[in-house]
Protein backbone atom coordinates (compact mmCIF):
# COMPACT_ATOMS: atom_id res chain seq x y z
CA UNK A 1 0.00 0.00 0.00
CA UNK A 2 1.34 3.44 -0.86
CA UNK A 3 2.35 5.60 2.09
CA UNK A 4 -0.23 8.36 1.56
CA UNK A 5 -3.09 5.87 1.26
CA UNK A 6 -1.87 4.02 4.35
CA UNK A 7 -1.78 7.21 6.41
CA UNK A 8 -5.25 8.19 5.17
CA UNK A 9 -6.74 4.78 5.99
CA UNK A 10 -5.17 4.86 9.46
CA UNK A 11 -6.72 8.31 9.96
CA UNK A 12 -3.50 9.74 11.39
CA UNK A 13 -3.20 13.34 12.49
CA UNK A 14 -0.24 14.67 10.51
CA UNK A 15 1.70 17.59 11.98
CA UNK A 16 4.35 17.88 9.28
CA UNK A 17 5.78 15.78 6.44
CA UNK A 18 7.99 15.89 3.36
CA UNK A 19 7.20 14.66 -0.12
CA UNK A 20 7.31 11.02 -1.13
CA UNK A 21 4.85 8.18 -1.61
CA UNK A 22 6.68 4.82 -1.58
CA UNK A 23 5.03 1.42 -1.52
CA UNK A 24 4.96 0.15 2.08
CA UNK A 25 5.01 -3.62 2.66
CA UNK A 26 5.66 -3.82 6.41
CA UNK A 27 5.73 -1.77 9.61
CA UNK A 28 8.55 -2.01 12.17
CA UNK A 29 9.25 -0.30 15.48
CA UNK A 30 12.50 -2.22 16.07
CA UNK A 31 15.22 -1.08 13.67
CA UNK A 32 16.89 -4.49 13.87
CA UNK A 33 13.87 -6.06 12.17
CA UNK A 34 13.63 -3.55 9.32
CA UNK A 35 13.72 -4.94 5.79
CA UNK A 36 13.38 -3.07 2.48
CA UNK A 37 9.84 -1.74 2.12
CA UNK A 38 9.27 -1.04 5.82
CA UNK A 39 7.78 2.01 7.41
CA UNK A 40 9.90 2.54 10.52
CA UNK A 41 7.86 3.91 13.42
CA UNK A 42 10.00 5.66 16.02
CA UNK A 43 8.73 4.95 19.53
CA UNK A 44 9.78 7.20 22.44
CA UNK A 45 10.97 4.42 24.73
CA UNK A 46 11.33 4.67 28.48
CA UNK A 47 15.13 4.36 28.34
CA UNK A 48 16.03 5.01 24.68
CA UNK A 49 14.19 7.05 22.04
CA UNK A 50 13.47 5.34 18.73
CA UNK A 51 14.78 8.39 16.85
CA UNK A 52 18.28 7.22 17.80
CA UNK A 53 17.82 4.24 15.48
CA UNK A 54 16.49 6.08 12.43
CA UNK A 55 19.88 5.95 10.61
CA UNK A 56 20.08 2.20 11.25
CA UNK A 57 16.50 1.71 10.01
CA UNK A 58 17.27 3.60 6.80
CA UNK A 59 20.49 1.64 6.30
CA UNK A 60 18.51 -1.57 6.56
CA UNK A 61 16.06 -0.45 3.89
CA UNK A 62 13.28 1.54 5.54
CA UNK A 63 11.29 3.34 2.83
CA UNK A 64 9.79 5.92 5.19
CA UNK A 65 9.96 7.19 8.79
CA UNK A 66 7.19 8.09 11.23
CA UNK A 67 8.25 10.07 14.28
CA UNK A 68 6.93 12.51 16.86
CA UNK A 69 9.69 14.90 15.78
CA UNK A 70 10.42 16.53 12.39
CA UNK A 71 13.42 15.19 10.43
CA UNK A 72 14.09 17.62 7.57
CA UNK A 73 17.50 16.17 6.73
CA UNK A 74 16.39 12.63 5.86
CA UNK A 75 16.76 11.26 2.34
CA UNK A 76 13.59 9.16 2.67
CA UNK A 77 10.01 10.37 3.21
CA UNK A 78 9.17 11.21 6.80
CA UNK A 79 5.99 12.05 8.68
CA UNK A 80 5.55 13.74 12.04
CA UNK A 81 2.57 12.79 14.18
CA UNK A 82 1.66 13.47 17.79
CA UNK A 83 1.56 9.89 19.16
CA UNK A 84 3.51 7.22 17.30
CA UNK A 85 2.55 4.52 19.80
CA UNK A 86 -1.13 5.02 19.07
CA UNK A 87 -0.40 5.31 15.35
CA UNK A 88 1.47 2.00 15.28
CA UNK A 89 -1.58 -0.21 15.78
CA UNK A 90 -3.81 1.87 13.53
CA UNK A 91 -1.26 1.65 10.72
CA UNK A 92 -0.98 -2.12 11.11
CA UNK A 93 -4.74 -2.56 11.01
CA UNK A 94 -4.91 -0.45 7.83
CA UNK A 95 -1.92 -2.03 6.04
CA UNK A 96 -3.06 -5.61 6.50
CA UNK A 97 -6.79 -4.82 6.36
CA UNK A 98 -7.12 -6.88 9.53
CA UNK A 99 -10.76 -7.83 9.93
CA UNK A 100 -10.57 -8.09 13.70
CA UNK A 101 -14.08 -6.72 14.16
CA UNK A 102 -15.38 -10.14 13.08
CA UNK A 103 -13.36 -11.89 15.78
CA UNK A 104 -14.90 -12.46 19.21
CA UNK A 105 -12.37 -10.66 21.39
CA UNK A 106 -11.91 -10.64 25.17
CA UNK A 107 -9.50 -8.39 27.06
CA UNK A 108 -8.74 -9.07 30.73
CA UNK A 109 -7.19 -6.48 33.03
CA UNK A 110 -6.55 -6.26 36.78
CA UNK A 111 -3.68 -6.71 39.20
CA UNK A 112 -4.33 -10.38 39.95
CA UNK A 113 -6.15 -13.12 38.08
CA UNK A 114 -5.51 -12.02 34.49
CA UNK A 115 -3.65 -15.17 33.50
CA UNK A 116 -6.16 -17.60 34.98
CA UNK A 117 -9.19 -15.75 33.58
CA UNK A 118 -7.56 -15.61 30.15
CA UNK A 119 -6.91 -19.36 30.21
CA UNK A 120 -10.53 -19.96 31.24
CA UNK A 121 -11.82 -17.93 28.29
CA UNK A 122 -9.45 -19.82 26.01
CA UNK A 123 -11.02 -23.11 27.14
CA UNK A 124 -14.50 -21.62 26.73
CA UNK A 125 -13.83 -20.60 23.15
CA UNK A 126 -12.19 -23.93 22.35
CA UNK A 127 -15.49 -25.52 23.38
CA UNK A 128 -17.29 -23.09 21.07
CA UNK A 129 -15.00 -23.00 18.02
CA UNK A 130 -12.37 -25.77 18.57
CA UNK A 131 -8.70 -25.21 19.43
CA UNK A 132 -7.31 -24.20 16.04
CA UNK A 133 -9.64 -21.20 15.83
CA UNK A 134 -8.71 -19.69 19.22
CA UNK A 135 -5.80 -17.34 19.90
CA UNK A 136 -4.54 -16.33 23.35
CA UNK A 137 -1.89 -13.82 24.44
CA UNK A 138 -0.63 -13.59 28.01
CA UNK A 139 2.10 -13.77 30.63
CA UNK A 140 2.69 -17.52 30.39
CA UNK A 141 2.90 -17.49 26.59
CA UNK A 142 1.01 -17.00 23.35
CA UNK A 143 -1.15 -19.61 21.67
CA UNK A 144 -2.12 -19.09 18.04
CA UNK A 145 -4.43 -22.00 17.52
CA UNK A 146 -2.33 -25.11 17.95
CA UNK A 147 1.02 -23.29 17.79
CA UNK A 148 2.63 -21.78 20.88
CA UNK A 149 5.43 -19.31 21.43
CA UNK A 150 7.02 -17.45 24.31
CA UNK A 151 5.73 -14.05 25.37
CA UNK A 152 8.20 -11.15 25.58
CA UNK A 153 5.52 -8.97 27.18
CA UNK A 154 2.24 -9.69 28.96
CA UNK A 155 0.47 -7.75 26.19
CA UNK A 156 1.94 -7.68 22.67
CA UNK A 157 1.87 -4.65 20.38
CA UNK A 158 -1.39 -4.67 18.42
CA UNK A 159 0.56 -4.20 15.18
CA UNK A 160 2.16 -7.61 15.76
CA UNK A 161 -1.27 -9.17 16.29
CA UNK A 162 -2.54 -7.65 13.04
CA UNK A 163 0.53 -8.94 11.18
CA UNK A 164 0.01 -12.43 12.63
CA UNK A 165 -3.64 -12.44 11.56
CA UNK A 166 -2.69 -11.31 8.04
CA UNK A 167 -0.06 -14.06 7.73
CA UNK A 168 -2.09 -16.84 9.34
CA UNK A 169 -3.43 -19.65 7.18
CA UNK A 170 -6.19 -20.21 9.68
CA UNK A 171 -7.77 -16.97 10.88
CA UNK A 172 -8.99 -17.00 14.50
CA UNK A 173 -12.67 -16.92 15.42
CA UNK A 174 -11.84 -15.84 18.96
CA UNK A 175 -9.01 -13.90 20.57
CA UNK A 176 -8.43 -13.51 24.30
CA UNK A 177 -5.61 -11.58 25.91
CA UNK A 178 -4.24 -10.20 29.14
CA UNK A 179 -4.17 -6.41 28.97
CA UNK A 180 -1.58 -4.87 31.27
CA UNK A 181 -1.70 -1.36 32.68
CA UNK A 182 1.58 -0.61 30.90
CA UNK A 183 0.13 -1.56 27.51
CA UNK A 184 -2.94 0.61 28.11
CA UNK A 185 -0.95 3.61 29.33
CA UNK A 186 1.45 3.29 26.38
CA UNK A 187 -1.32 2.84 23.75
CA UNK A 188 0.05 -0.56 22.72
CA UNK A 189 -3.36 -2.03 21.91
CA UNK A 190 -4.65 0.76 19.67
CA UNK A 191 -6.81 -0.63 16.87
CA UNK A 192 -8.10 -3.53 18.97
CA UNK A 193 -11.70 -3.49 20.14
CA UNK A 194 -13.16 -6.06 22.54
CA UNK A 195 -16.56 -7.70 22.85
CA UNK A 196 -15.83 -8.41 26.52
CA UNK A 197 -13.58 -6.34 28.79
CA UNK A 198 -12.97 -7.95 32.21
CA UNK A 199 -11.98 -6.17 35.42
CA UNK A 200 -10.64 -8.60 38.03
CA UNK A 201 -9.34 -6.32 40.82
CA UNK A 202 -6.86 -3.57 41.62
CA UNK A 203 -4.26 -3.82 44.39
CA UNK A 204 -0.83 -2.28 44.84
CA UNK A 205 1.67 -3.06 42.12
CA UNK A 206 3.71 -1.25 39.45
CA UNK A 207 3.91 2.00 41.43
CA UNK A 208 7.48 2.31 40.19
CA UNK A 209 5.82 3.07 36.84
CA UNK A 210 2.44 4.59 37.70
CA UNK A 211 3.55 6.31 40.96
CA UNK A 212 0.03 6.47 42.44
CA UNK A 213 -2.90 4.06 42.69
CA UNK A 214 -5.09 6.66 40.99
CA UNK A 215 -2.80 6.74 37.95
CA UNK A 216 -2.71 2.93 37.96
CA UNK A 217 -6.52 2.84 38.02
CA UNK A 218 -6.88 5.40 35.23
CA UNK A 219 -4.52 3.36 33.01
CA UNK A 220 -6.59 0.20 33.43
CA UNK A 221 -9.84 2.10 32.97
CA UNK A 222 -8.79 2.84 29.37
CA UNK A 223 -9.66 -0.72 28.37
CA UNK A 224 -13.31 0.09 29.07
CA UNK A 225 -13.40 3.65 27.72
CA UNK A 226 -11.15 3.28 24.64
CA UNK A 227 -11.16 -0.37 23.59
CA UNK A 228 -14.65 -1.76 24.24
CA UNK A 229 -16.88 -2.20 21.20
CA UNK A 230 -20.07 -0.14 21.08
CA UNK A 231 -22.13 -3.26 21.72
CA UNK A 232 -19.48 -4.82 23.98
CA UNK A 233 -19.87 -5.70 27.65
CA UNK A 234 -17.82 -4.61 30.63
CA UNK A 235 -17.53 -7.54 33.07
CA UNK A 236 -16.64 -6.10 36.48
CA UNK A 237 -15.90 -7.55 39.92
CA UNK A 238 -17.83 -5.22 42.22
CA UNK A 239 -16.50 -6.86 45.40
CA UNK A 240 -13.34 -4.95 44.48
CA UNK A 241 -13.66 -1.29 45.55
CA UNK A 242 -12.01 -0.04 42.39
CA UNK A 243 -14.31 -2.26 40.33
CA UNK A 244 -17.33 -0.78 42.08
CA UNK A 245 -16.02 2.69 41.22
CA UNK A 246 -15.44 1.68 37.61
CA UNK A 247 -19.00 0.37 37.27
CA UNK A 248 -20.29 3.76 38.37
CA UNK A 249 -18.04 5.71 36.01
CA UNK A 250 -18.75 3.92 32.71
CA UNK A 251 -22.54 3.85 32.87
CA UNK A 252 -22.70 4.60 29.15
CA UNK A 253 -21.48 1.02 28.55
CA UNK A 254 -23.25 -2.30 28.87
CA UNK A 255 -22.15 -3.66 32.24
CA UNK A 256 -22.45 -7.06 33.87
CA UNK A 257 -21.12 -7.35 37.41
CA UNK A 258 -20.00 -10.38 39.40
CA UNK A 259 -19.02 -11.17 42.98
CA UNK A 260 -20.52 -12.26 46.27
CA UNK A 261 -22.40 -8.99 46.62
CA UNK A 262 -26.20 -9.32 46.53
CA UNK A 263 -26.26 -6.53 43.92
CA UNK A 264 -24.03 -8.43 41.48
CA UNK A 265 -25.61 -9.62 38.24
CA UNK A 266 -23.78 -12.93 38.58
CA UNK A 267 -23.43 -13.98 42.21
CA UNK A 268 -21.07 -16.45 43.85
CA UNK A 269 -23.20 -18.38 46.32
CA UNK A 270 -22.33 -21.38 48.49
CA UNK A 271 -18.86 -22.79 47.85
CA UNK A 272 -16.39 -25.45 48.92
CA UNK A 273 -12.68 -25.53 48.08
CA UNK A 274 -10.05 -28.21 48.85
CA UNK A 275 -6.94 -29.74 47.30
CA UNK A 276 -9.11 -31.29 44.58
CA UNK A 277 -10.56 -27.95 43.47
CA UNK A 278 -13.70 -25.86 43.87
CA UNK A 279 -17.41 -26.54 43.86
CA UNK A 280 -19.74 -23.55 44.05
CA UNK A 281 -23.12 -22.21 43.03
CA UNK A 282 -23.62 -19.38 40.55
CA UNK A 283 -26.85 -17.39 40.50
CA UNK A 284 -27.90 -15.17 37.61
CA UNK A 285 -31.31 -13.78 36.62
CA UNK A 286 -33.08 -16.13 39.01
CA UNK A 287 -31.24 -19.07 37.42
CA UNK A 288 -28.75 -21.04 39.51
CA UNK A 289 -26.29 -23.76 38.57
CA UNK A 290 -23.23 -25.44 40.05
CA UNK A 291 -19.69 -24.97 38.80
CA UNK A 292 -16.99 -27.56 39.42
CA UNK A 293 -13.32 -26.96 38.69
CA UNK A 294 -9.96 -28.42 39.66
CA UNK A 295 -8.63 -24.88 40.28
CA UNK A 296 -7.89 -24.41 43.98
CA UNK A 297 -8.59 -21.50 46.32
CA UNK A 298 -11.36 -19.05 47.11
CA UNK A 299 -9.73 -16.45 44.87
CA UNK A 300 -10.29 -18.77 41.90
CA UNK A 301 -14.03 -18.55 42.53
CA UNK A 302 -13.75 -14.96 41.28
CA UNK A 303 -11.68 -16.00 38.27
CA UNK A 304 -14.24 -18.64 37.35
CA UNK A 305 -17.12 -16.20 37.93
CA UNK A 306 -15.47 -13.68 35.59
CA UNK A 307 -15.45 -16.23 32.78
CA UNK A 308 -19.00 -17.36 33.53
CA UNK A 309 -20.23 -13.75 33.44
CA UNK A 310 -18.51 -13.15 30.11
CA UNK A 311 -19.98 -16.35 28.71
CA UNK A 312 -23.47 -15.28 29.78
CA UNK A 313 -22.91 -11.88 28.15
CA UNK A 314 -21.93 -13.67 24.93
CA UNK A 315 -25.04 -15.88 25.27
CA UNK A 316 -23.03 -19.10 25.34
CA UNK A 317 -24.67 -22.21 26.72
CA UNK A 318 -24.38 -23.55 30.25
CA UNK A 319 -23.00 -26.76 28.74
CA UNK A 320 -20.09 -24.85 27.18
CA UNK A 321 -19.42 -23.14 30.54
CA UNK A 322 -19.37 -26.46 32.41
CA UNK A 323 -17.07 -28.04 29.81
CA UNK A 324 -14.62 -25.12 29.98
CA UNK A 325 -14.47 -25.26 33.80
CA UNK A 326 -13.86 -29.00 33.78
CA UNK A 327 -11.27 -28.99 30.99
CA UNK A 328 -8.78 -26.67 32.70
CA UNK A 329 -6.70 -28.73 35.13
CA UNK A 330 -4.22 -26.08 36.24
CA UNK A 331 -2.64 -22.84 35.05
CA UNK A 332 1.18 -22.99 35.04
CA UNK A 333 2.62 -21.38 38.14
CA UNK A 334 -0.77 -20.49 39.62
CA UNK A 335 -1.46 -22.39 42.84
CA UNK A 336 0.41 -25.25 41.18
CA UNK A 337 1.01 -28.26 43.39
CA UNK A 338 4.36 -29.92 42.68
CA UNK A 339 4.00 -33.66 42.20
CA UNK A 340 6.38 -35.17 44.77
CA UNK A 341 5.92 -38.30 46.87
CA UNK A 342 6.23 -36.53 50.22
CA UNK A 343 4.15 -36.31 53.41
CA UNK A 344 4.02 -32.54 52.92
CA UNK A 345 2.81 -30.29 50.08
CA UNK A 346 4.71 -27.84 47.90
CA UNK A 347 2.90 -25.05 46.03
CA UNK A 348 4.47 -22.86 43.35
CA UNK A 349 2.70 -19.58 42.64
CA UNK A 350 3.40 -16.39 40.69
CA UNK A 351 2.13 -14.21 43.57
CA UNK A 352 4.34 -11.13 43.60
CA UNK A 353 1.99 -8.54 45.09
CA UNK A 354 0.81 -8.27 48.71
CA UNK A 355 -2.80 -9.11 47.81
CA UNK A 356 -1.90 -12.09 45.63
CA UNK A 357 0.37 -13.43 48.34
CA UNK A 358 -2.42 -13.17 50.91
CA UNK A 359 -4.81 -15.05 48.62
CA UNK A 360 -2.40 -17.93 48.10
CA UNK A 361 -1.36 -18.17 51.75
CA UNK A 362 -4.95 -18.07 53.03
CA UNK A 363 -5.90 -20.80 50.59
CA UNK A 364 -2.93 -22.95 51.59
CA UNK A 365 -3.66 -22.33 55.28
CA UNK A 366 -7.19 -23.77 54.97
CA UNK A 367 -5.81 -26.89 53.32
CA UNK A 368 -2.83 -27.45 55.64
CA UNK A 369 -2.91 -29.55 58.80
CA UNK A 370 0.63 -28.71 59.91
CA UNK A 371 2.76 -25.60 59.55
CA UNK A 372 2.67 -23.23 56.59
CA UNK A 373 6.09 -22.11 55.33
CA UNK A 374 6.63 -19.43 52.69
CA UNK A 375 9.69 -18.91 50.50
CA UNK A 376 9.51 -15.53 48.81
CA UNK A 377 11.34 -12.42 47.63
CA UNK A 378 10.67 -9.30 45.58
CA UNK A 379 11.74 -8.32 42.08
CA UNK A 380 14.50 -5.79 41.58
CA UNK A 381 14.00 -2.50 39.72
CA UNK A 382 10.31 -2.56 40.60
CA UNK A 383 8.00 -0.93 43.15
CA UNK A 384 10.10 -0.76 46.34
CA UNK A 385 7.20 0.40 48.52
CA UNK A 386 5.51 -3.00 48.35
CA UNK A 387 8.54 -4.88 49.72
CA UNK A 388 7.86 -4.38 53.45
CA UNK A 389 4.15 -4.91 52.74
CA UNK A 390 4.97 -8.33 51.30
CA UNK A 391 6.97 -9.15 54.42
CA UNK A 392 4.12 -8.06 56.68
CA UNK A 393 1.54 -10.17 54.84
CA UNK A 394 3.74 -13.26 54.98
CA UNK A 395 4.22 -12.80 58.74
CA UNK A 396 0.47 -12.49 59.26
CA UNK A 397 -0.53 -15.45 57.12
CA UNK A 398 1.99 -18.24 57.64
CA UNK A 399 4.05 -19.85 60.41
CA UNK A 400 7.61 -19.48 59.13
CA UNK A 401 9.33 -17.74 56.24
CA UNK A 402 12.50 -17.82 54.22
CA UNK A 403 13.23 -14.49 52.56
CA UNK A 404 15.23 -14.97 49.38
CA UNK A 405 15.97 -13.57 45.95
CA UNK A 406 13.41 -13.31 43.13
CA UNK A 407 14.57 -11.59 39.93
CA UNK A 408 17.05 -9.06 41.36
CA UNK A 409 17.73 -7.62 37.92
CA UNK A 410 20.25 -4.77 38.40
CA UNK A 411 19.87 -4.62 42.20
CA UNK A 412 21.86 -6.40 44.89
CA UNK A 413 19.68 -9.28 46.19
CA UNK A 414 20.63 -8.50 49.79
CA UNK A 415 19.48 -4.89 49.36
CA UNK A 416 16.05 -6.12 48.26
CA UNK A 417 15.89 -8.52 51.22
CA UNK A 418 16.80 -5.65 53.54
CA UNK A 419 13.85 -3.67 52.14
CA UNK A 420 11.49 -6.59 52.91
CA UNK A 421 12.64 -7.21 56.49
CA UNK A 422 11.15 -4.07 58.13
CA UNK A 423 7.70 -5.53 57.45
CA UNK A 424 8.46 -8.72 59.38
CA UNK A 425 8.23 -8.57 63.19
CA UNK A 426 11.47 -9.57 64.89
CA UNK A 427 9.74 -12.33 66.87
CA UNK A 428 8.29 -13.97 63.73
CA UNK A 429 10.23 -17.13 62.77
CA UNK A 430 12.18 -16.26 59.63
CA UNK A 431 15.59 -16.57 58.05
CA UNK A 432 17.22 -14.98 55.01
CA UNK A 433 18.99 -16.96 52.30
CA UNK A 434 19.83 -14.90 49.20
CA UNK A 435 20.46 -17.94 46.98
CA UNK A 436 16.97 -19.03 45.85
CA UNK A 437 17.89 -22.68 45.23
CA UNK A 438 19.50 -22.92 48.65
CA UNK A 439 16.41 -21.30 50.19
CA UNK A 440 14.12 -23.87 48.56
CA UNK A 441 16.44 -26.67 49.71
CA UNK A 442 16.28 -25.37 53.28
CA UNK A 443 12.48 -25.28 53.16
CA UNK A 444 12.27 -28.89 51.95
CA UNK A 445 14.54 -30.00 54.80
CA UNK A 446 12.47 -28.08 57.35
CA UNK A 447 9.10 -29.49 56.23
CA UNK A 448 7.41 -32.05 58.49
CA UNK A 449 4.46 -34.35 57.70
CA UNK A 450 1.29 -32.31 57.17
CA UNK A 451 3.19 -29.09 56.40
CA UNK A 452 2.86 -26.99 53.26
CA UNK A 453 5.56 -24.94 51.52
CA UNK A 454 4.47 -22.02 49.33
CA UNK A 455 7.20 -20.85 46.95
CA UNK A 456 6.00 -17.49 45.72
CA UNK A 457 6.99 -14.89 43.19
CA UNK A 458 8.14 -16.65 40.03
CA UNK A 459 5.45 -19.21 39.24
CA UNK A 460 5.72 -20.29 35.61
CA UNK A 461 8.96 -18.39 34.94
CA UNK A 462 11.92 -20.47 33.81
CA UNK A 463 14.63 -17.91 34.44
CA UNK A 464 16.21 -15.72 37.09
CA UNK A 465 17.40 -12.33 35.88
CA UNK A 466 20.65 -11.15 37.47
CA UNK A 467 22.62 -8.12 36.26
CA UNK A 468 20.97 -8.16 32.84
CA UNK A 469 21.50 -11.89 32.26
CA UNK A 470 18.73 -14.48 32.39
CA UNK A 471 19.82 -17.80 33.90
CA UNK A 472 17.60 -20.86 33.64
CA UNK A 473 15.67 -21.29 36.87
CA UNK A 474 12.26 -22.84 37.43
CA UNK A 475 10.90 -23.27 40.96
CA UNK A 476 9.02 -26.47 40.15
CA UNK A 477 12.05 -28.05 38.46
CA UNK A 478 14.27 -27.07 41.38
CA UNK A 479 11.87 -28.70 43.87
CA UNK A 480 11.79 -31.92 41.86
CA UNK A 481 15.60 -32.00 41.56
CA UNK A 482 16.24 -31.24 45.22
CA UNK A 483 13.63 -33.70 46.44
CA UNK A 484 15.07 -36.47 44.30
CA UNK A 485 18.54 -35.73 45.69
CA UNK A 486 17.16 -35.88 49.23
CA UNK A 487 15.60 -39.27 48.54
CA UNK A 488 18.84 -40.62 47.08
CA UNK A 489 20.78 -39.59 50.18
CA UNK A 490 18.50 -41.58 52.47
Amino acid sequence: MQLKELVTRANLLIMEQNQGNPEITDICYDSRKVVPGCLYVSIPGINVHGDSFIPDAIARGAYAILSENPHHDLLVPWIQTKNTRAALGLLGKALWNAEVDNITAVGVTGTNGKTTVTHLFQKLFEEQFSKEYVWMFGTVGNSLGKSKNAASHTTPESVDIFRSIANARQKPNALVMEVSSHSLFLDRICGLQFDIAVWTNLTQDHLDFHVTMESYYQAKKRLFTNNLKKNGTAVINIDDKWGMRLAGEINDKRIMTYGRSSSADVRICSSRCDWDGCLFEISSNEESFEIKSSLRGDFNLYNLAAMVTGAIALELSTEKIHSACKSIQTVPGRMERVAIDAPFSVIVDYAHTPDALVNVLKTARKLTQGKLLCVFGCGGDRDRTKRPLMGAEVAQNCDEAIVTSDNPRSENPQTIINDILPGIPLDFPHITIADRKEAISKALKMAAPGDCIVIAGKGHEDYQEIKGVRYHFNDREVVLELFENMRNLK
